[in-house]
């Protein structure tokens, strides 16, 4: 091991903050969760329910009535300080569940007119349910005091929530002189569960979000915080004899229009000529189709989709990186039960899918048995070429097959076993994959997840030319272009321990210089790593400041497959809950890394590459100062790797962002990114990045959102290293600025239901233009309607 190094990491691990750790509580009592749960039978009613907010039917009075009054996070198992009512009952297709929400002062109740899926820091009441009362994925409805909506689906196996799914229910919701109150209808053929028993038992919790100085999450049942999955701590109902899914045919006819602008920018000396507007115009008409082919198997569809993307992305910096940037999925085929393909590590990123012509998927579980798959074509085929120091985008442009395939069975409650294979294919190049997985879970404390994985790739040599010779990627990705033909091997072992007040975990992950996972958004090969790490948390009483506190860290070592080292890294961390909703991290960095390779014909590191002491303070902060505002602010600070010249800089960011409702409706974002570099006090590049949106919610279906994103990057490339300045003039600009911005507005029915009308151009400058010229306009129309059987 590096010498400097292990020195470092012994003067990081002895450097604990230990005035924090005088200061913190004694530790509490672990409370014994002894309350047995009895499965609590929910009557059956007959007249219909109209969902308006207002309890006022006669039958919620045959309802069942819950407290929920438990204080479960931060705080463990409390008495809640507001006091709140739940009703639940059901008529056989329709499951009806109420709130009184009580508040001593309403007027401090937090509720905005939003669209779906963005009322997370609101008051909130709702309801999770594991419909196969296995402690694998429980469905979760919250709906704020004015109605808006936000359902996801729980993943205790992963451990990730996925706010992907879109199930179409009813909520509305009322503001009154006691607090609010809340109706929700949720049809049970929304749900999947085994309707070939008579009387359904299922998992269930309901829980209330009270965010005022603190932001506590109420529920009726009793969470221990020293076990991880709290799908496998919610009680038992029991009733809906008789229920059935149906036949849960759905149609969604939809329309896609749109004109898309582009002219050429050219540049000779000081003379500008801007091309005529090119316009190109389209119109389709698709189809997606969903159907429960029995109770436990649903089928998705969708012929001539229209693929794009609605809302813009949020912006993200691409300076002084050598790794590809992630960008989420957002297209509703792929997000559909996109839970049924989650594995340890990830092997499906759909956004490498880009323009399809059609697509099916088909999932289901039948008792321990879960399973998923789907295929689509594409036009190309776009895929990740990874290396252990950098990774890089390529295209093959032909039309190409892609799918995937994903089998999971629950041995019992400690064990899971399963396995997935991946599959993309076209005349000139193929990557199939196939994985196994298990989790093994002898207690509520300790887990280990094992995943091995073989990949087989093709690419005709033609494509392998075209990577080496065109210069558009790095010397790595050229040289491992040689290596994409062929097999290889990859695993990742992981194993954690957690209890109340401590936890620990080790990883280890070995990837071979052939693997591919070309479905996946996999950027690394040929290395090995492995991770040690683990931490303490406290939670505060009525004399602290602070409702919860964690001091964590962990090291970690990266090789190449040939022992030659990569990084070498410790880190430690401090989180702290506190009043105003505040959580802050602030951190500590220290690592060994390789820079470039110095002869870009080898892809040796030992002796081909220089080893760099980076080393970084970080802080993160947040809170809500009041129920309008939410302010969020990163900082990092230390010294770097600038890869354009190969040597250690000093490195700044920056980060605020600031979240603020003007009033119900209307509510604006700011992001902004200022990224720094410098080398003996003298700059080598400054990065700005803003991302604003303003949105205007006419009610919880329609809005109207201008979203504008600019970039402005400044490099001083007269302080570059004078033996590659003048290679980068021709890869930089001295100045480059863009601007990208879009109108939206959307009306939704449902998920499904929905319009979209909007307009959208983008424009950029660099060193032989004087100002930001447009390149690109577009306006676009989508609606689609879903029909229901």
């Amino acid at each position: 091991m590096n010498k400097g190094f292990t020195q470092r990491l012994a003067v990081f691990l002895l450097c604990t903050p230990s005035i924090v750790l005088a200061n913190a509580s004694k530790n509490i009592a672990t409370p014994h969760i002894n309350d047995v749960y009895t499965p609590t039978e929910i009557p059956r009613i007959t007249s219909k329910i109209v969902v308006d907010g207002i309890i006022d039917e006669s039958s919620w009075g045959k309802a069942r009535r819950f407290l929920v009054n438990n204080v479960t996070f931060p705080h463990e198992n409390i008495l809640a300080p507001v006091q709140t009512e739940a009703f639940m009952m059901e008529d056989g297709d329709t499951l009806y569940v109420a709130f009184k929400a009580y508040d001593p002062e309403p007027t401090k109740i937090r509720a905005f007119l939003r669209d779906r899926d963005k009322n997370w820091n609101d008051d909130l009441v709702g309801l999770k349910i594991d419909s196969f009362n296995d402690d694998t994925l429980a469905y979760q409805f919250f709906i704020n005091p004015l109605g808006t909506q936000t359902d996801s689906i729980e993943n205790a196996l992963t451990g990730r929530e996925s706010s992907a799914w879109n199930g179409i229910w009813d909520s509305a919701g009322q503001i009154t002189d006691f607090g609010y109150t809340v109706e929700i209808a949720i049809p049970l053929r929304i749900l999947n569960f085994n309707d070939r028993l008579d009387i359904q038992q299922w998992g269930y919790e309901l829980v209330r979000f009270y965010p005022r100085d603190e932001r506590l999450r109420i529920s009726n049942a009793k969470m221990d915080q020293g076990n991880e999955c709290w799908v496998c701590q919610m009680p038992t109902i029991e009733g809906f004899k008789g229920a059935k899914q149906g036949k849960n045919l759905t149609l969604v006819p939809t329309l896609v229009s749109g004109t898309t602008e582009t002219r050429d920018i050219n540049t000779s000396g000081n003379t500008v000529a801007l091309g005529e507007w090119e316009s190109e115009s389209n119109t389709d008409v698709g189809l997606d189709l969903k159907w429960g082919i029995t109770p436990d198997v649903t089928l998705n569809a969708t012929l001539n989709p229209d693929f794009s993307q609605v809302e813009a992305d949020s912006g993200q910096l691409n300076v002084n990186n050598t790794f590809a940037l992630f960008t989420p999925e957002r297209r509703s085929f792929f997000l559909a039960n996109e839970d049924y393909f989650s594995t340890p590590i990830n092997l499906v990123y759909t956004r490498n899918i880009q323009d399809p012509d059609y697509g099916g998927k088909i999932t289901g579980k039948v008792d321990d048995h879960a399973f998923g798959a789907f295929v689509a074509d594409d036009k190309t085929a776009l895929f990740l070429l990874p290396g252990n120091l950098g990774s890089n985008v390529f295209e093959i442009e032909e039309k190409t097959t892609n799918g995937a395939f994903r089998y999971n069975y629950t041995v019992n409650d400690d064990l899971n076993v399963g396995a997935t294979t991946t599959l993309r294919k076209n005349d000139s190049y193929h990557n199939y994959l196939t994985s196994v997985d298990t989790r093994y879970q002898p207690n509520q404390n300790n887990r280990l997840n094992i995943q091995l994985l073989s990949s087989d790739t093709y690419l005709s040599q033609r494509y392998v030319d075209e990577i080496k010779n065109s210069g558009n990627y790095s010397s790595e990705q050229s040289l491992r272009a040689e290596q994409i033909n062929g097999t290889d091997i990859a695993y990742r072992i992981h194993y954690n321990h957690m209890n109340r007040d401590w936890f620990f975990n080790a990883t280890h992950m070995n990837i071979g210089e052939n693997f591919r996972a070309d479905l996946a958004f996999f950027n690394n090969t040929d290395h090995q790593k492995s991770v040690l790490g683990g931490g303490r948390i406290w939670r505060g009483d009525d004399n602290n400041w602070w409702t919860r506190m964690q001091l964590a860290g962990d090291v970690d070592w990266t090789y190449n497959q040939n022992g030659e080292k990569i990084e070498q890294e410790a880190e430690l961390y401090l989180n702290v809950n506190g009043p105003k909703q505040s959580f802050f991290r602030h951190g500590f960095t220290t690592r060994t890394k390789v820079g470039n390779r110095i002869d870009d014909s080898s892809l040796q590191i030992e002796g081909n590459t220089e080893e760099f002491d980076e080393y970084e303070f970080t802080s993160w902060l947040e809170f809500k100062p009041n129920s309008h505002i939410w302010v969020g602010n990163f900082f990092k600070l230390g010294k770097g790797i600038d890869y354009s010249n190969s040597r250690l800089s000093d490195v700044m960011v920056w980060e605020p962002k600031v979240t603020w409702h003007l009033n119900k409706h209307m509510e604006t974002r700011l992001a902004f990114t200022f990224s720094n570099m410098h080398y003996n006090s003298k700059e080598i590049y400054t990065a700005n990045l803003i991302d604003f949106r303003l949105s205007y919610q006419f009610s919880i279906r329609s809005f109207l959102r201008l979203s504008i994103v600019g970039y402005d990057i400044n490099r001083q490339l007269e302080n570059y290293d004078p033996l590659v300045q003048e290679e980068l003039r021709d890869d930089f600009n001295s100045q480059f600025k863009s601007v990208s911005t879009q109108l939206l507005f959307s009306y939704k029915v449902n998920p499904q239901t929905l319009f979209f009308v909007g307009y959208s151009d983008g424009g950029y400058q660099d060193d032989d233009l004087t100002r930001l010229t447009k390149d690109t306009r577009s306006v676009f129309l989508k609606m689609s309607y879903a029909w229901m059987m």
